[in-house]
């Protein structure tokens, strides 16, 4: 029997920006200036504790340590791993390897990845990176003890839902076989190893964690990568059980605010109800937040229930309002759904928080335009504008190449928000990101936006977050000149 040493660990930051690096969420801190805590490494925490397996958990990411400072945090706590774990994402993936190669090489350590980006294309990515010598498809819970116990680092081959190199160098799939179990059985995170403290909201600096609700959605939107990493079969925890767990979180770490954490949170309407009912049952004076589709918020009591049990904020996918991007892109979603939900959400005083993508290739600028004059009309609080982007093993990625939209090839670290790597028709890079720019000058620097950004969170925490925001971007500036990764 074997049991390997582990370390797992969320990547250093690039060029001086932290990501978050969870699922179908993954992007770099920008004016909101926040990453979310890394929920599946706690989760992998709890699961090794349980198992007793040696390990140690490091998030480099919010504590800014660079490949130096891992190494001299590992040699201050007298441990070798001799294997390294971290999920990564499409566009942070090269630079996360890099990072960690380095102490892999002074360690003699395997490196063990996981996420959407490498269970969309396993074998491509172990191409690309040699230095990744397993990588986990779909999701790590269910795989991680068959690969670091039993001796199995030696007999890969019995180990199903990865991609790794056999004696002779062969990269080699194994059989994949996606484990859509129940949550119930999954174990509370183990928080108490991260420095809880890092994790705070934007604009009020409070603290808060993430609490799991549920995995898979059941829809088909052709850009999200949820489907890949989670599945498309819903499941869900008992409310009764994701209230228990918010009850231990708050009495342990003195934490109210919670983001109830899921692909499609709002999905069921009886979870929802009996959560909202068991939070006023037990009188947890708490606020939570959570993603949504506006197609599931239409029930008027349902809404005043949610905001009566502590809801804040909702952050709605809407993606565009224009019907034919929307069929386009296969949200199943129609404009008129999208509306009604944000004018019940402003009635019963629950914060909305549209999300817009801008440049699918199937649209055109005056769809753009008219998207954008109508999110003006529309009683939204805060939004966010992103480009098109095609990741690898999505519907979208599979619709870019065939068409040779893809003008950047797989330069996957261009995968992000901060660039748009297509070029159709009508966009291309500059003209796209010029229009995310001109969406949020319109929406941001409006009187009414500034005054209702005052009314929701004060004069006093605007002011503070303005400075915050300058002084960060400052220091990025900085770190992105002298930050070096050797070691």
């Amino acid at each position: 029997m074997s049991n390997y040493k582990a370390l797992l660990i969320n990547p250093p930051r690039i060029q001086g920006y932290a990501w978050t690096r969870e699922g179908r969420c993954q992007e770099k801190e920008g004016v909101l200036g926040t990453v979310k805590p890394p929920i599946s490494l706690a989760l992998l925490g709890s699961i090794l504790r349980k198992n007793a397996v040696d390990f140690k958990l490091l998030d480099a990411n919010i504590l800014d340590l660079d490949s130096k400072e891992i190494c001299h945090w590992l040699s201050e706590n007298q441990f070798t791993p001799e294997v390294i774990i971290y999920g990564t994402t499409t566009p942070t993936i090269v630079d996360d390897t890099r990072a960690l190669s380095s102490i892999k090489k002074r360690y003699g350590s395997k490196l063990i990845a996981f996420g959407a980006h490498i269970t969309g294309l396993p074998e491509g990515t172990l191409e690309a990176l040699p230095e990744i010598d397993i990588g986990i498809i779909g999701e790590p819970e269910c795989v991680i003890l068959d690969i670091i116990k039993n001796g199995n680092l030696q007999e890969l081959e019995k180990v199903n839902n990865i991609v790794y190199r056999n004696s002779t160098g062969k990269i080699v799939v194994n059989k994949i076989h996606l484990l859509q179990n129940g949550l119930d059985d999954l174990p509370l995170p183990a928080w108490d190893l991260l420095p809880l403290e890092k994790y705070t909201l934007p604009f009020t600096g409070e603290r808060y964690l993430l609490v799991e609700t549920s995995r898979g959605c059941p829809f088909s939107c052709d850009f999200c990568v949820a489907p890949l990493f989670h599945g498309t079969v819903f499941r869900q925890k008992r409310a009764s059980m994701v209230v228990d767990e918010i009850e231990t979180l708050q009495k342990k770490f003195k934490i109210n605010t919670f983001y109830l954490w899921g692909d499609t949170v709002t999905l069921h309407k009886k979870f929802m109800s009996d959560f909202c009912d068991e939070v006023v049952r037990k009188k947890l004076d708490i606020k939570w937040f959570s993603n949504s589709r506006a197609d599931t918020l239409s029930d008027f009591a349902l809404v005043e229930k949610m905001k009566a049990s502590g809801c804040w904020m909702l952050s709605i996918g809407i993606e565009s309002l224009n019907e034919k991007t929307l069929d386009s892109i296969n949200k199943k979603l129609s404009v008129e759904k999208i509306a009604d939900s944000l004018k019940l959400l402003k009635k019963v005083g629950i914060v909305s928080f549209g999300f817009f993508i801008l440049g699918h290739p199937d649209e055109t600028m005056n769809d753009i335009n008219k998207t954008l004059e109508m999110i003006l009309k529309l009683p939204l609080d805060y939004a966010n504008f992103y480009p098109a982007v095609p990741y690898p093993g999505t519907q979208f990625y599979e619709k870019c190449v065939k068409n040779n939209y893809l003008v950047k090839g797989n330069e996957w670290q261009k995968m992000e928000y901060s660039h748009y790597v297509l070029k159709t028709n009508e966009f291309d890079e500059a003209i796209v990101m010029n229009e995310i720019s001109r969406a949020k000058r319109r929406f941001y620097l409006r009187l009414s936006f500034i005054v209702n950004h005052v009314r929701l969170i004060g004069f006093y925490n605007t002011v503070v977050f303005i400075i915050k925001y300058l002084y960060k971007m400052a220091h990025v500036s900085h770190h992105k000149h002298h930050a070096t990764n050797s070691i």
